[in-house]
C-alpha cells in the first residue's frame, strides 16, 4: 500500500469510445483509483452543457458516478474556443462566429463547474486555448507580450472563475503549446497576476507535455511552491528522422522534430526520476495516468503506467540505511 501521500488515478479519456457507464465499470477493474473525468462534447462521456441547464440529467450523470472517486472534471476541447483559436479548425467542436464559439467554451466550462459541485469533485481542468501565439516572439513598438494574453485570459473568464469561488472550486490550467500557460514562466505569470481570480488557480502539470518542447521533465514537477494541484502521466518519444518517422502518432508541438506520446516505460522519460521529485517536493495529490499510446492497447498501457507508478512509490516507511 502506498504511504507515500501520493494518489493514483487515470483519464477516463481513455475509455470514452466505451460510454460512461461502461467506461467507469471497466476503470474499476484496474483498482480505487481517482478519475480525470472528461466533459468534452466530441467524447460523448458527459455532455456539459446538458449538466448546466437540465437538473434531470445532472442527477442521472450525478447517480452513475456513486462510488467513483473523481478528483477532477476536466473539458480541453470545447474550453479552448474561450480563448480560441477561433478559426474553422476549431469548426468540429463548435460552429459559427468568435463569439459564439466562446459563448460554447463557456457553457461547456460552467457545466463542468456545475457537475463538480453535485458530485464534491475539487477541482476542475480546462485547457483554455491561447488568442495570439505570436506572443511567443517579441514585437518592435508592442512592449505588452505575452503579458496581453493572460489580460484576455482573466476578461473572458470572469464567469466562469466566479462560478469556481461561489462552488468552493479550483480552476486547474494545463501548460501545453496550445495554451496561454505553456512553460514555466508563461505559468508564473498567471498564477501571479495581480487579478483576484489568480488565487483560485493551481497547476496540472504533464512532464511529457513539457519535455516535448524540450523542458527538464523533472524540473517541470519542482518549484510550484503548492500550486502544482496534479499531474498527469504518460511517456515521450522523440524522432531523430529528418523527415516524417514511419508508424501512427507523430506529431509536432511547433517547430520541434516529431514526437509521440506512449505508455510509461515505452518512451525516453525518468518516470523513476520525477517520482523522486515529486516525493522531495512533498507532494500529496494525484498523479493520473493517461492512456495516448497509438502502439499498445489501451487497458494494457493504463496497468502498465499504474504498475510502474506504484512500482517507484513506497510501500511503506523508507528506513533509510540500515547498516
Amino acid at each position: 500500500m502506498n504511504t507515500a501521500g501520493i494518489q493514483l488515478g487515470v483519464c477516463l479519456a481513455a475509455h470514452s469510445p466505451l460510454g460512461l457507464r461502461r467506461a467507469l465499470e471497466v476503470t474499476s477493474d484496474l483498482g480505487d483509483l481517482w478519475l480525470d473525468l472528461p466533459t468534452d462534447t466530441p467524447l460523448g462521456l458527459v455532455d456539459p452543457r446538458r449538466c448546466l441547464r437540465d437538473r434531470d440529467y445532472l442527477d442521472e450523470v450525478a447517480k452513475a458516478l456513486v462510488g467513483a472517486r473523481v478528483g477532477c472534471v476536466s473539458n480541453s476541447r470545447d474550453a479552448q474556443l474561450l480563448l480560441g483559436p477561433h478559426g474553422r479548425h476549431t469548426d468540429p467542436v463548435a460552429t459559427g462566429t468568435p463569439a459564439r464559439k466562446r459563448e460554447h467554451a463557456v457553457d461547456c466550462a460552467l457545466g463542468s463547474i456545475r457537475l463538480a459541485e453535485r458530485i464534491g469533485a475539487p477541482a476542475v481542468r480546462l485547457l483554455v486555448g491561447c488568442p495570439d501565439f505570436a506572443y511567443w516572439l517579441s514585437w518592435p513598438g508592442d512592449p505588452g507580450g505575452w503579458d496581453r494574453n493572460v489580460a484576455d485570459f482573466f476578461a473572458h473568464a470572469e464567469p466562469i472563475m466566479a462560478a469556481a469561488r461561489d462552488s468552493g472550486l479550483r480552476i486547474l490550467l494545463e501548460p501545453h503549446p496550445k495554451q496561454i500557460v505553456y512553460d514555466r514562466i508563461s505559468s508564473a505569470s498567471v498564477l501571479a497576476a495581480a487579478h483576484p481570480d489568480a488565487e483560485l488557480i493551481d497547476l496540472c502539470v504533464d512532464p511529457a507535455n513539457l519535455a516535448a518542447m524540450g523542458h527538464d521533465p523533472v524540473a517541470a514537477v519542482t518549484g510550484w511552491a503548492g500550486r502544482m494541484y496534479a499531474v498527469h502521466a504518460k511517456d515521450l518519444q522523440r524522432s531523430g528522422h529528418a523527415g516524417q518517422p514511419p508508424g501512427n502518432g507523430w506529431s509536432r508541438y511547433g517547430p520541434q522534430p516529431p514526437i509521440r506520446f506512449r505508455a510509461l516505460g515505452c518512451g525516453e522519460l525518468d518516470w523513476p526520476a520525477i517520482v523522486a521529485a515529486l516525493l522531495d517536493e512533498g507532494f500529496t495529490g494525484v498523479v493520473y495516468v493517461e492512456h495516448e499510446d497509438v502502439l499498445l492497447p489501451r487497458e494494457q498501457s493504463l496497468a502498465r503506467g499504474l504498475a510502474l507508478l506504484g512500482s517507484l512509490l513506497p510501500a511503506g516507511t523508507p528506513e533509510g540505511r540500515t547498516w
